[in-house]
C-alpha cells in the first residue's frame, strides 16, 4: 500500500466536448473543409448559435477523459490544467471571479467522478471541441483557448509529490519547456511518467524527443496504430541507414513496426510500450516481450474518448500492480463501454464491474 495521496496524476488540455447535428447544412457554409481543423472560439459559438439546440455537451481533453475514467474505476486521481474565468479584465493578470460556463461544466463532472482538481483559471473561454456530424460525415474543430494558457509556473509540485504516477497528455509535447518541467519533476519524487500521443501529426513530430525522454526516464507510452506507424517512420529514420530505408519503403508491414518497438525495450524496465489497436485489441512491449491482449469488436455509437478509457484502466491496473496482460484487456473492457456512448458521457454504475474486478487482490 502507498501513503501517497493520490495514485494518478493527469495533465493535460482542460476542454468540453461538444456533438451536434450540422443535418441540413453544409460544411463549406462554415468554412470546415477538413476533418480536423482549428478555430476561434468566437466562430466556434457562432456555429453552435446558428445550429441552435440539441447538443450534447461533456467534459473532454485526453488526459481529462483518462482522469474521469480512472475515477469511476476508484483510482485516486487528480487532474491539473486551465480553464476560463469570467469577470477577468487582462489588466488583472489571470484573477477570475470563478470558471465560466464550459468550465462549470466541466469541473463538475470530473469532480463527480471523484477527481480531485487543480485548476488555473485564465482570461480566456474554456476550451471546446465541435464534432459536427452531417450525412455520416464529422468534422471536427477545436478551440483550446485557455487550455493553451497552461505553463510550468502553473503547475503545482506538491501534486506530482503526492502522486505516485503522471499521464500527460501528447497534446502538452508542443510545449518542450512545460513537458521537460514534468518530466523532471517526476524523475525528482521517483515517479513514472506515461504519455499518450494523441494524434500522428505530434507522433511523427515528436518521436525523437519521446525517444530521449525515455533514455532516462521511466516512461509509459500510448498510441494507437495509426500514431504507431508514423513514430516508426520518424523514429526509424533517425537511426541508422538500414532502419530508415525500411521505414520509407511504401509499406511498412506491422512485424517491422512490432519488431523495432521490442528492441526498444529490451534493455530496461522502461520503456513500456502500448499500442491500442481498436477492435483488434492492444499489442504491449515490455522487457523485450510481447504481449496481445485481443477484445471482443463492438459497433460503436461513437469512438471519441476510447482511447482515453483503454489508458485510465490500463494504468489503474498497472497501479494495482498487475502484469501487463493484466493491463490491458481491462484496457479492453473500458474502451468498450465507452464506445457504447458518446463522448465520455458514462456513468461510474457502468463501470463497477471492472472497477471491483480491478480491485480484487
Amino acid at each position: 500500500m502507498t501513503s501517497k495521496e493520490y495514485d494518478l496524476l493527469c495533465i493535460g488540455n482542460a476542454m468540453v466536448d461538444i456533438f451536434a447535428d450540422g443535418s441540413g447544412c453544409a460544411f463549406d457554409h462554415y468554412d470546415l473543409r477538413h476533418p480536423v481543423q482549428h478555430i476561434e472560439m468566437k466562430k466556434l459559438k457562432r456555429i453552435l448559435s446558428e445550429l441552435g439546440g440539441g447538443q450534447i455537451i461533456t467534459s473532454g481533453g485526453g488526459a481529462a477523459n483518462t482522469a474521469k475514467i480512472a475515477g469511476f474505476l476508484g483510482t485516486k486521481v487528480c487532474f491539473a490544467g486551465a480553464v476560463g474565468g469570467e469577470g477577468a479584465p487582462p489588466e488583472q493578470k489571470g484573477k477570475t471571479a470563478g470558471p465560466d460556463e464550459f468550465g462549470k461544466l466541466f469541473i463538475k463532472e470530473l469532480k463527480a467522478a471523484g477527481v480531485k482538481l487543480s485548476l488555473s483559471f485564465k482570461p480566456s473561454p474554456t476550451g471546446a471541441c465541435l464534432y459536427l456530424n452531417a450525412g455520416g460525415l464529422t468534422r471536427i474543430a477545436a478551440s483550446p483557448s485557455a487550455a493553451l494558457l497552461l505553463s510550468e509556473s502553473d503547475i503545482n509540485e506538491n501534486d506530482l509529490k503526492k502522486a505516485r504516477m503522471v499521464l500527460v497528455d501528447g497534446f502538452m509535447l508542443g510545449r518542450p519547456g512545460l513537458v521537460q518541467h514534468l518530466l523532471a519533476l517526476a524523475a525528482k519524487y521517483g515517479i513514472v511518467a506515461a504519455l499518450d500521443l494523441s494524434s500522428e501529426a505530434i507522433a511523427a513530430e515528436h518521436a525523437m524527443e519521446c525517444l530521449e525522454y525515455a533514455k532516462g526516464q521511466d516512461l509509459i507510452l500510448f498510441m494507437n496504430e495509426a500514431e504507431a506507424a508514423a513514430f516508426y517512420k520518424a523514429a526509424a529514420s533517425g537511426l541508422t541507414v538500414t532502419t530508415r530505408e525500411a521505414a520509407e519503403s511504401e509499406k511498412n508491414p506491422p512485424w517491422e513496426i512490432w519488431k523495432f518497438f521490442q528492441s526498444l525495450t529490451e534493455v530496461k524496465k522502461f520503456p513500456i510500450i502500448i499500442v491500442k489497436l481498436g477492435a483488434n485489441g492492444a499489442i504491449c512491449f515490455a522487457g523485450g516481450a510481447v504481449f496481445r491482449a485481443n477484445t471482443r469488436p463492438v459497433i460503436p455509437k461513437d469512438s471519441t474518448g476510447a482511447g482515453d478509457a483503454f489508458c485510465a484502466a490500463f494504468l489503474s491496473a498497472w497501479l494495482q500492480n498487475k502484469t501487463i496482460p493484466e493491463c490491458a484487456a481491462p484496457g479492453n473492457h473500458a474502451a468498450g463501454i465507452i464506445l457504447g456512448v458518446t463522448g465520455t458521457q458514462a456513468e461510474s454504475r457502468q463501470f463497477s464491474e471492472l472497477a471491483q474486478m480491478l480491485n480484487d487482490q
